[in-house]
This record gives C-alpha cells, structure tokens and sequence, in this order.
C-alpha cells in the first residue's frame, strides 16, 4: 500500500504542477505596448498623400469612401464570416475517419492465473495449474475507423441551409450600409462645394460690411445722418451678416463630415471639382404606386426579414431532427503485433441507434416557441413594409419640394442680380451710395448660397430617393481591391447605366396609370351619371310644377267662375227682389182668412198618403 501511494504521488506531482502553471493573473498592456498599438493604427488609417492638395470629383470621394470606410470593411468581414461558418457547417455532415496509433510498454507481464471449477480426472494437466500471460509487455496497435451518423447528416443540411441564409442576411446588410454612404457622400460632397465656392466671396463681403458700418456711426456721430437711418442700416447689414455666418457654419461642417466618411484625417487638404450639374434621378417620373412596389421589391430591410422567415421554417425540420435518435454505421480496420494474437489484424462493422428521449418530450415546446418565432417575423414584416411605403412618400414629397425651392431660388438670384446692375449703375452715376450698393451685394451673395444650397438639396434628395427604392448605384461587380481611380471609373460606368428605369418598374407604371385612367374614367362616368340623374329630377320637378301650375290655374278658374255665377246669381236675386218687391206694391193685399179647426186624431194613412204634404194643423198659436 505504501509503495501505491508512492506510485501515486510520483504520478500526480506533473498533473499538480501543471494544474499550478495554468492559474493566471491579469497582466495589463503597458505603455510601450500601447503606445506600438497607437502608432500602428494611425499608420493603417488611409490618408491622402502630406502636403499635397488633391482635386477630387464626387466619384472619387465614393470610390475613397467604399474602399477606405471602415463600416463597410465590418459588414463585409461579417459577409466572409458567414460564408466560412457555410462551409463549416457543410462539412459538419461529413462521415469521420480518425486514424489512430498507440504504443504500450508494461513493467512486467498481463498475467492471468486458473483455477478449475471443477475437479478434472487423473492425470491433471499441468497447463490448466500454470499461470498464462496473454499479452506482451511491449506492442503497437493501429486503427483506422469510419463512422457516419446519419441524423447527424440531415441536421447538417438543414443547418447548411441556414448558415447560407445568414451569409445573404449579411450581404444585404452590407447593401444597406453601402446605400446610406453613398447617400451621406453624396449629401456631404455638394455642401462642401457650396462651401468651397462662398466662402472667400463671404469672407471679402463681410469685411466690406464691417467697414462700412464703421462708416455709417462716424456719419451719425459727425451728424452727417441722423441717428435713425445709421441704425436702420447698420440693422440691416447686422442682419445680413447674421445669415452668411449661419450660411457659412453649416456648410464649414459639410466637409469634415466628407472627410470622416472617406476616412481622411481631420485637417488634411483637398478640393472638390467645381461642378453642381448632375442628372435627376430616372425614377422621377414614376407613379406613387410603381415607387413602392420597387422599393418592397429591393429594400434590404425587406430581403433580410424574408430571409430570416426562411431560417425559421427550416428550423422546425432542424428541431425535429433532433428530437429523433441518431443511427450510426461504423466501419473498423485494426492491427497489433501482438504474438499472442491468432490474428493480428481485423476489420469490424456495425452500427447503432442512441438517443435523448427526453428531447421527443421539450418538441412540442420548441415547436411553440418557433412559432412565437414565425408571427413576430411576420408582424416585423408588415411593420417594416409600413416604413418603407412611408419613406417613399416622403421621400418623393421632399423631391419635388426641393425642386420648387430651388425653381424659387433661381427666381430670387434672377432677381437680385438684376438689381445689383441697376444699384451698380445709379452708385456710378452717384445716385446712391456705397452703404446701398455694399447691402445689396450681399443680399445677392446669400441669394447665391441659397442657389448652391437648393442645388445641392435636389441632388441630395434625389440619391436619398434612390436609396429609398432600394437601388445599388454602385453596382454589385465593384471589385474594391483595385486602385481609387479604376474604382471611381466602374462607379461613373455603373452610374450612367442606372439612367435607364428597370422593365419591372416601367411595367408597374403603365399599371398605375392604367389603374388610375380607369379610375378617373369611372368617376367620370359616375358623374355623368348623377348629372344626368339629377337632369332628369329636375325635369320631373319641372313637369310637376308645371301640372301643379296647370291645376291651380284650373282651380283659379274654376273658382272665379264659381264666383262669377255666385254674383251673377245674387244679381239676378236682387232684380227679382226688386221686381217682386214693386210688383207686391202695386197689387191688392189679398185677405187672409183664418179658420180654426179642432184637432183630430187621423187615423193611419197608407204610404202614398204619409207622402202627400198634410196641411198643417192650427192650434191657436202662430
């Protein structure tokens, strides 16, 4: 036992001291370490060339921001990532072949002994009492195994599926990023222009306005002016001053802002190409509805949830497969030289089937959880759908208004150019003064400013709504590998390419105005409609209104006739009262002769008497 354990410790003592030399402590980077990563890092930021002033065109500030931003190296790296994680996972599904050696030494000998079970006969072998040693003390073995697990197979196939989905989410991500630059790029080259052309103009002019506000208070102290037009003046030119110094600050940004995205460093010298013509976009023309249906068509936003909805569907069949015991096929070829052995090299076969039947248990979970899955990237669809169906809106809505801004832009330089000529020629003919000519001159430098900027937010706008509709300006086959130069030249080709609209979009174009011709034909013809309706209501009430007319005449008529006779016949009435009452004046009274008869009780009279009049029975009363 004591000789175990001494055994023991000589063969943990190695395991010990390793275990010991694995425990490690924080060791910080010092500064000669940090100050060889600083210097390194500077040296690998892309600059143009110490004390050099360089003329770039806007396809050489893309070419320099493609190539040297470092956002866009990320995403592509990421797309790399995953292309390798692709092919990883593609050889995941591979059978394994493992070859393996060993080497055996033994300090004595694997030794055995028997003992019978049973007696055996006289004479007992001596062989069944010895000891036997069934291997040597030193030997070499070699194996050389295949196996293959057939679910792990179909697992890996599936996984491949996803692996290369996540490879095109990342590229699409790469387009959205590359699509914003150019748009920043773009945005930022044309206010660094603007900036480039005013600022010497603003710098002379608001040295001439500082004079000749020193001017106007020796006027007004010396009592040349009065105090009221000095500060009236010196208001005005104050204000002016006030706009080119807001004028000239946001556009001074512009250029550092391009010297970030092209990854030049802060300070370093270049000029523009001073030129402000650029084509408008070709999908200015196209309808609302043909807009959005390309941009659903091309966003990366887009692409990437359809992708991701593609992943989620293979992830069932990913789950499923996982849930199901895994069958392994396992081939062998073995060999030792060991003595002992009848046969010193073999090949074995077989197979087998293991599995976690708890995993048949947790599908139906994981089941529910992947469709959790399926209705939010179904909801984040429609939801980003939304978004971009917005942005094309807007973005078409700030298109157009940036062209009637710089429509009205244009129309205001027009007009205080031809001011400042009339102001030039009255100061020559000394009918104004200089304090004039200096205000006007400056109006019409911020009048070109505002030109410049106008100009350059209808380019500006104009790349966004590229962007907006998805579309890759700078092409897809942009080797980023060659010189800045072949690259601004690929960009200027792939540029002029895009002048002409897609067949797609074209086609959902004539759609949309299809749709809209037939609409305005159909509301054209509702109109027509309801006019005509409404004529014919009209004529109705215009024919009842006439029979009502037509009747009341006949009732008036009929009424003033009734009248008429009424008064004819209290006329005729009144005549024959007349006559009668003369007629009466020039007879005889007739005597009246009074009876009296005593009543009677009749007796009952047939019904031709009853109808006869019976004369009426004097009682002695009238």
């Amino acid at each position: 036992m004591a000789r175990l354990t001494a055994k023991t410790c000589v063969l943990l003592a190695p395991a010990l001291a390793l275990l010991g030399g694995c425990v490690v402590s924080p060791e910080p980077l010092n500064d000669a370490q940090l100050m060889g990563l600083t210097q390194s890092r500077i040296e690998a930021v892309p600059q143009l060339e110490p004390g050099r002033v360089v003329t770039l065109s806007l396809y050489d500030a893309l070419a320099r921001a493609l190539k040297n931003n470092f956002d866009h190296h990320v995403e592509a790296m990421q797309v790399a990532l995953r292309t390798a994680e692709t092919r990883q996972i593609a050889a995941s599904g591979l059978p394994s072949l493992v070859a393996s050696a060993g080497y055996t030494s033994r300090s004595n000998d694997m030794a055995t002994g028997n003992q019978l079970l049973e007696p055996l006969p006289p004479p007992l072998p001596s062989e069944f009492e010895a000891d036997s040693v069934k291997q040597e003390r030193e030997l070499n073995t070699h194996d050389l195994s295949l196996s293959w697990n057939i679910l792990d197979f179909a697992l890996s196939y599936t996984r491949t599926h996803q692996a290369a989905d996540k490879q095109l989410i990342a590229d699409q991500q790469r387009r959205r990023i590359v699509q914003r630059l150019i748009e920043d790029t773009r945005a930022a080259y044309w206010r660094t222009l603007s900036f480039e052309r005013m600022a010497q103009k603003l710098e002379r002019l608001d040295e001439r306005a500082k004079r000749a506000i020193s001017r106007t208070k020796a006027a007004a102290r010396d009592g040349a002016e009065t105090p009221m037009t000095a500060l009236s003046y010196e208001r005005e030119l104050t204000q002016i001053r006030q706009t080119a110094e807001k004028l000239r600050h946001e556009l001074s940004l512009a250029k550092a802002q391009l010297a970030a995205l092209m990854n030049v460093p802060p300070g370093t010298q270049f000029k523009l190409v001073d030129s402000m013509e650029q084509p408008d976009p070709p999908v200015g023309h196209l309808s609302a509805g043909a807009m959005i249906i390309e941009a659903v068509f091309n966003r990366p936003e887009i692409r990437e949830i359809a992708y991701q909805q593609r992943i989620n569907e293979r992830e069932v069949a990913a789950a499923f497969f996982e849930a199901l015991p895994g069958l392994r096929l396992h081939a062998t070829s073995s060999f030792s030289d060991d003595h002992f052995l009848l046969n010193n090299d073999w090949t074995a076969v077989g197979t087998a089937a293991a599995g976690n039947l708890l995993k048949l248990v947790q599908l139906p979970a994981r089941q529910r959880v992947i469709e959790a899955e399926a209705e939010l990237l179904r909801a984040k669809a429609l939801a980003t759908t939304m978004v971009v169906i917005t942005q094309v809106h807007v973005s078409r809505i700030r298109h157009y208004h940036n062209h009637d801004l710089l429509k009205t832009a244009r129309e205001y330089l027009d007009v205080q150019s031809r001011l400042v000529r009339h102001i030039r020629a009255e100061k020559d003919a000394d009918l104004v003064g200089e304090q004039t000519l200096i205000r006007e001159e400056m109006n019409l430098l911020v009048a070109e400013v505002q030109n410049d900027i106008a100009i350059g937010n209808v380019l500006s706008s104009s790349s966004n709504l590229m962007t907006t509709l998805g579309y890759d300006l700078q092409g897809q086959d942009l080797d980023l590998s060659q010189d800045l130069k072949v690259i601004a030249g690929q960009i200027r080709t792939n540029w002029s390419n895009r002048a002409a609209v897609s067949e797609r979009a074209l086609y959902q174009h004539e759609i949309e105005k299809a749709r809209i011709e037939a609409k305005r034909r159909a509301e054209e013809e509702d109109r027509r409609r309801r006019a005509e309706a409404a004529r014919a209501k009209a004529e109705q009430a215009r024919i009842a209104s006439l029979a009502a007319d037509e009747a009341a005449k006949a009732r008036k008529a009929e009424a003033a006739r009734l009248k008429a006779d009424a008064e004819k016949a209290r006329t005729q009435a009144r005549m024959v009262r007349k006559a009668g009452g003369k007629m009466r004046s020039q007879a005889q009274p007739a005597e009246t002769r009074w009876e009296w008869v005593w009543p009677q009780v009749p007796s009952t009279p047939s019904e031709p008497e009853r109808r006869q009049k019976t004369p009426k029975i004097y009682t002695g009363t009238k």
